[in-house]
């Protein structure tokens, strides 16, 4: 059962007016995705595209029509071009099921006075050192987000929490060993996912990941490279979040980031044929792609292409 909550109705009409949301915008802009595809042989048919999913690109877009169908096609294409890390769709299943006992992805249930969504990553405590497997990890970080996306509400963006207290000094190594797909997943997040990221919290980092910290800041672009925030304890995220956002253990008035794990863990399965059916939405990336800059998804393309 879903369970992400959306903003009051204060908070919508302030994101609405902050994502240049206009009367009439939302179903022109859903006839303009729609009619993209029905023109590309190589796209999903339209009717097959919920309107839900195809409003997540616009607002996660601020309303620009193009770039929302650059956005729509990358997300579509990325399908095919990159199958390697949409072939797992559980989390109670080898060998994503490992990651678990990793890193916990908790996207919260309430939004904050800004409308924002907070999404929770962290390292758990005497983790297995087999577990943090980086390429299954970005693999299960993917997951979370398309899972996310089928119960997404209206927001004004995103807020990540990378709580890492308990990171052992050989992950540092296991990051530098899996650059690549680091790179990869990050690019893909930024060019495929309908997302407008508005800061990232780094919680408890010792010095000894530093250079894995670098690599993720050096993989997304100069605004969002200004965002990041470090703090040495989770006490201090109370002076960026309200208390009713943030989970229990954290000081704040949420269920406990166990609690809400375990609840995400479900939610994907339930969500198995949707998961599936994404990853059939393109099978077959146009040849073409690589070298025409087709609504700028070779661009796209170009940065991901790495390994």
């Amino acid at each position: 059962m879903a369970f992400l909550q959306g903003p009051s109705p204060k908070q919508e009409e302030m994101i609405r007016q902050e994502l240049n949301e206009m009367p009439g915008d939302v179903e022109r802009g859903i006839r303009d995705l729609r009619s993209m595809c029905a023109a590309n042989p190589y796209l999903p048919n339209p009717e097959s595209l919920d309107s839900r999913l195809l409003l997540l690109f616009l607002r996660g877009c601020r309303m620009d029509f193009e770039r929302a169908r650059k956005k729509l096609e990358t997300f579509c294409y990325s399908r095919s071009r990159y199958r390697d890390l949409f072939e797992h769709r559980s989390l109670i299943e080898p060998p994503l099921n490992d990651v678990c006992k990793f890193l916990d992805i908790v996207p919260l249930p309430k939004v904050t006075d800004e409308g924002l969504r907070v999404t929770i990553f962290r390292m758990r405590p005497n983790y297995p050192e087999s577990s943090s497997d980086i390429a299954a990890t970005a693999r299960a970080i993917l997951l979370i987000s398309d899972a996310r996306m089928h119960d997404e509400t209206l927001i004004a963006g995103d807020a990540f929490v990378w709580e890492c207290t308990h990171v052992r000094a050989s992950l540092a190594t296991r990051v530098a060993m899996a650059a690549g797909a680091v790179r990869r997943s990050i690019h893909l997040a930024q060019a495929a996912y309908p997302q407008r990221m508005r800061r990232i919290h780094v919680v408890g980092a010792p010095a000894l990941i530093a250079s894995s910290i670098n690599l993720m800041r050096s993989c997304v672009n100069e605004k969002i490279r200004k965002r990041y925030y470090l703090h040495s304890k989770t006490e201090e995220l109370l002076d960026h979040f309200p208390s009713r956002v943030l989970p229990v253990e954290w000081g704040g008035d949420e269920e406990s980031i166990d609690v809400l794990a375990k609840k995400w863990r479900r939610r994907v399965e339930e969500l198995r044929e949707y998961l599936r059916n994404l990853n059939e939405l393109c099978d077959v990336t146009p040849g073409d792609v690589y070298h025409d800059d087709i609504y700028g998804a070779v661009g796209c393309f170009r940065k991901l292409d790495i390994d």
